[in-house]
């Protein structure tokens, strides 16, 4: 079936409305009793705002591993048997968005005496959620119709069924909060179609906690020439440290990327969403892959380029374009920090270097974990 064939079945669910006539009614279960978010963690504080914003009050916040007052909030957080002791009476929203672990947190508020329908999901959460720590999480018709072309161009331009299908879901997902299809989150950056071999260079860029790191380490059983990892936090910095601390052949370098060497405003703090971001309080210094590797020779390039920089994705690559167009490096782009990714970032690549092939997959339920990955075809 063609792009316009497929987007006029979604035209018409939206014009009938029923999705929203569902929403109308999920919020006034919710506002039928005090509300207290279970869990802080990364997506407590969005919940918070973006509930604000469809005039949902949230009294608090209940967290076996924190006390006090959230600082992002202004919310007391209270322990699980305050929680039982001020707010029996409460509907309690989980604010966990990882499923298996939503699901443990779900047992748990049940015995603590609260009653199933006193319990709503992180997917009840987020279908009132317009804006995540950087991503646009819904959009109108209207406001979507600015990318629609973008779409289709990509759409067609994807090989395989799976990739034509993300595209798809990530339109429904903006206008109607439905939730992907999706692959197991262990598999995301090291698809089947990369062949890795003991030489890989590979950058790690948005480092975080280092997770990716290892995965990649243990994907290659310790057998690799080179990894680099790029972060703009030092919070993210230091636990990574410690995690790879023991891992040889690794090196941590305090900078982001960029289309090249700057200093800029950033957002930090907020584990793996800090993000450059103008007229934020921080300051971070910026590198671009070409830069950083100009006094090597090509042999010595990248082999392998991950890319989840949080929005940075398109200027990181564009720092990167004498390495991409020289030597081909696999490449694991995240793709969902903006509408336009899913079309900006392919279109890029394929100018760089029209020899690329390209395919996505998608690894949770929810906007984020939409992952470009692309390739030569001797890679």
């Amino acid at each position: 079936m063609s792009f316009q064939e497929e987007l006029k079945k979604i035209e018409d669910r939206y014009y009938k409305k029923e999705w929203k006539q569902a929403r109308q009614e999920l919020k006034e279960r919710l506002l039928s009793r005090p509300i207290v978010l279970y869990g802080l963690g990364f997506f407590g504080g969005v919940i918070v705002k973006n509930f604000a914003n469809e005039g949902i009050s949230v009294q608090c916040f209940c967290d076996s591993k924190k006390h006090g007052i959230d600082a992002e909030t202004g919310l007391k957080i209270l322990s699980p048997q305050e929680l039982t002791e001020q707010y029996s009476d409460a509907n309690i929203v989980i604010s966990v968005a990882n499923p298996s672990t939503e699901k443990s947190v779900y047992h748990t508020v049940l015995s603590l005496g609260f009653g199933k329908k006193q319990i709503f999901s992180f997917q009840d959460a987020y279908q009132f959620m317009r804006k995540s720590r950087v991503e646009q999480v819904s959009l109108t018709l209207e406001e979507l119709r600015e990318y629609l072309d973008g779409y289709a161009r990509s759409y067609d331009s994807f090989a395989d069924e799976n990739s034509r299908k993300v595209i798809l879901e990530t339109i429904n997902n903006y206008l109607f909060h439905q939730l992907f299809t999706y692959e197991p989150p262990q598999n995301s950056y090291f698809p089947e179609a990369f062949t890795l071999c003991e030489n890989e260079i590979f950058i790690d860029g948005g480092l975080y906690t280092g997770d990716t790191t290892e995965k990649f380490i243990e994907r290659m059983g310790g057998k690799y020439a080179r990894i680099i990892g790029f972060d703009i936090d030092e919070k993210n910095l230091a636990v990574a440290r410690e995690n790879l601390k023991a891992k040889p052949g690794v090196e941590i370098i305090p900078k982001g990327l960029w289309n090249c060497t700057a200093v800029m405003d950033a957002e930090l703090g907020i584990m793996a969403g800090s993000n450059v971001k103008e007229g934020a309080s921080a300051q971070v210094e910026l590198t671009d892959l070409d830069s950083f590797f100009s006094q090597l020779p090509k042999e010595d390039y990248p082999t392998f380029i991950k890319l989840d920089v949080e929005g940075s994705e398109k200027q990181a690559l564009l720092g990167a374009e004498k390495i991409i167009r020289e030597a081909s490096p696999k490449l694991a782009v995240c793709a969902y920090h903006k509408p336009e990714d899913l079309y900006v970032l392919p279109e890029l690549i394929k100018q760089l270097n029209p020899q690329y092939q390209f395919f996505l997959k998608h690894y949770s339920p929810y906007i984020w974990d939409t992952v470009l990955y692309a390739y030569r075809e001797e890679n």
